[in-house]
Formats: C-alpha cells, structure tokens, sequence
C-alpha cells in the first residue's frame, strides 16, 4: 500500500472511531443542573417562604426566612452565574431571648439551613461583603 493510500486507511479508521464515540455520547442521558434545591426543599416539609432579600451587586444570592408554625429557617442561596463560585456566603437566624444560630463558608449553592423554634426572629444572610439583616424582635 502507498503512504497515500496508508494515510486514508488511517483516516478513516480515525473518523469511524470517533464517530462511534460520539453516536454513544448521543445516547447517554444529558446532566441536569448540578442541584435542584430550593428554600423549601433545603428546610423541610412544611416550610414556607415568608420573605427575602436579594444579596450583591447584581442578584448574586438571595436569603431566604421560611416559616412552619413556630419554627423558623433561614437558607441563603448563591443565584445564576455565582452558584459554584468560590465566594464566602452565610445565614443566620436569631430567636428572641435566645442565642444565635448560623452557617457560613465557601459553599458552591447555599449556607443552612439555619433553623430555630420562636414566634419573633432576626435573621439574615450575606453574599461576600454584601450583607442584609432584618431585626423586628
């Protein structure tokens, strides 16, 4: 066989290969988000959004107070380009007359859940140096 004829042969053996590979790829499912958590699913059964407060400049996270009967949680989720991002992010939650409860790190989605039992709770959350905090006790 010609060196011609050889880098045919090996060119189509190359192309075959790969597209065998790529029609596998085809089949395998496609991934999804890398998570589908929400407040509510983060808190529990039974949790409702009672109120929240975009965090950073341009919506980077969002925090988050959810209520079921007397019990309070507090989560505060990373938002669109900033999920899985290195930046520090935080939620706490205080009850009145108690001590306060919180989580903070480096997380990839969200800090909490923060959760405490009380009728009256500050709470609030940060993204990097963007802070929020509601205090009505």
């Amino acid at each position: 066989m010609t060196k011609v004829g050889e880098m045919m042969k090996s060119r189509l053996v190359a192309t075959g290969v790969a597209s065998t590979a790529l029609a596998f790829a085809a089949t395998l499912p496609m991934a999804g988000p890398a998570s589908a958590a929400t407040p509510s699913g983060v808190c529990g059964d039974g949790y409702t959004v009672r109120a929240s407060s975009p965090l950073g400049e341009g919506n980077n996270a969002k925090v988050y107070l959810l209520r079921n009967g007397n019990r309070a949680c507090v989560v505060t989720f990373k938002v669109g380009g900033s999920v899985g991002n290195s930046v520090s992010i935080g939620a706490w939650v205080h009850p009145k007359g108690g001590s306060l409860v919180g989580d903070s790190g480096r997380y990839a989605e969200y800090a909490g859940p923060v959760k405490v039992t009380s009728s009256c709770v500050n709470w609030g959350g940060n993204y990097s140096e963007y802070s929020y905090k509601d205090t009505p006790c």
